[in-house]
């Protein structure tokens, strides 16, 4: 078999539905067994042109925060490094949505009507207590007047010493 997967529409389609169904099964039974909120993750959304977006991001996901919704349970989606998280906002129609680390927050705030979650970059751990007072501060000062549920950009990096989590979370609770 020498033909290109990626030039395949119809096997890629049909690989969307299969994981949508199955996704969806893990929704439910994530729900079944006591989750009271759902988060889409699309880590990779941001690699795809943007004439590939609204077949393999905002189909798929507007399907999956459908069914979410469907169940009585809010959903947070985070397309990760997309460029337009406003037109992911205006077809996807999240309960709220997850920025990562590249995202102008002052930007975003201008953009987006809904709750926003996430922002802060990781690499902010791996400074000193200081910077990331200074950091976080900085988000919250930026979300004070909007819905904001306050995140990393992304994961946390494994050389981060749990001390800085610690403090992160002492710095967020005594604002």
């Amino acid at each position: 078999m020498n033909k290109n997967f990626f030039k395949d529409e119809f096997l890629i389609n049909r690989i969307l539905l299969l994981i949508e169904k199955f996704l969806k099964v893990h929704i439910k039974n994530q729900i079944d067994n006591g989750a009271n909120v759902i988060q889409i993750f699309d880590s990779w959304a941001g690699l795809l042109e943007e004439k590939d977006l609204p077949n393999y991001i905002y189909t798929p996901t507007l399907n999956l925060v459908d069914y979410v919704k469907s169940l009585k349970v809010p959903v947070i989606c985070f397309p990760r490094e997309i460029k337009n998280y406003k037109e992911f906002c205006e077809i996807v129609k999240p309960d709220a949505i997850s920025i990562d680390y590249n995202v102008d927050p002052k930007k975003i705030l201008k953009d987006i009507k809904i709750p926003i979650q996430g922002g802060l970059d990781p690499k902010v751990l791996l400074t000193d207590y200081d910077n990331l007072k200074k950091e976080t501060n900085n988000y919250l000062e930026i979300f004070k007047d909007h819905p904001y549920i306050f995140n990393l950009g992304h994961g946390i990096l494994p050389e981060t010493n749990p001390e800085m989590v610690d403090n992160l979370i002492k710095i967020v609770k005594n604002n």
